[in-house]
């Protein structure tokens, strides 16, 4: 029975800091012209590529890097394995500088699982550690220095963007649904050809995470990002193999 339990308290473990890590790990970066390569790919596909939406996107894109900001995230994952479901929520946020230096956090506390990872890059130097989890806040003391290289291989590309995901040949559906809001639906595999990247170091596996839908809604104010809600679509290569589905909301601030 004891050994029953440590496995169960070990399965959830490992399930949720996957999937923490799927939700704020990568990069997010658009040319300023893409709109004719991504027209022709929507055409094969059958969506539709907003020129206006697009813009609004690059847009958005160039005023986060060229300004400081920080973030608050809220999220949800669902996962079921062997046709049992099992929710859990996520918090957190982030704090990027136009020169570079970010700090990223995800923390997800419940009954059955408490884990949380912090990622930074301050000095030109890379740095993640867990978080312990004491007196009802995490704690981070075990930090670990990485290389550019290192943080790259293991972590994927810094989320320094107003998405994780890589754009560039990865849009396949662009369309205005309301007053600032568009809708973006990616290449599942194109667009997480960095932030798989995490999924994998942390199970363990012997093959990325495999995603079937990505998409996500940015609203603005004008040509600023102000929130995106964004959702995924992905299985790992675990416990016989676990489906996933991951929803987030990370809000901006620009200081």
């Amino acid at each position: 029975m004891n050994n029953t339990k440590k496995i169960e308290k070990g399965f959830w473990l490992t399930l949720a800091l996957a999937v923490i890590i799927v939700i704020l790990t990568g990069v997010a970066f658009l040319p300023s012209v893409i709109e004719s390569r991504e027209t022709s790919r929507a055409a094969t596909v059958g969506y539709e590529v907003d020129a206006e939406a697009m813009r609004v996107l690059g847009c958005c894109n160039a005023y986060a890097a060229a300004n400081d900001f920080t973030t608050t995230m809220t999220g949800t994952v669902k996962a079921k394995v062997v046709g049992v479901p099992y929710t859990q929520k996520i918090h957190g946020g982030r704090n990027v500088s136009r020169d570079g230096a970010f700090t990223d956090v995800a923390e997800s506390s419940s009954a059955l699982v408490k884990a949380a990872l912090k990622r930074e890059r301050r000095d030109g130097k890379y740095y993640v550690s867990r978080g312990d989890y004491k007196n009802k806040s995490f704690r981070y003391n075990n930090e670990k220095p990485l290389t550019e290289k290192q943080y790259s291989a293991q972590y994927g590309q810094p989320f320094t963007g107003i998405v994780k995901y890589k754009l560039e040949n990865a849009v396949v559906s662009a369309t205005v649904v309301g007053d600032h809001v568009y809708k973006f639906v990616l290449d599942p595999a194109q667009s997480t050809l960095y932030s798989r990247n995490e999924v994998k170091t942390t199970l363990g596996g012997k093959s990325y995470p495999k995603y079937n839908l990505v998409e996500f809604t940015l609203t603005t104010d004008g040509d600023r990002p102000v929130k995106v809600t964004a959702t995924e679509k992905f299985r790992v290569d675990k416990f016989g193999g676990t489906d996933c589905t991951a929803e987030y909301t990370e809000i901006f601030n620009f200081n």
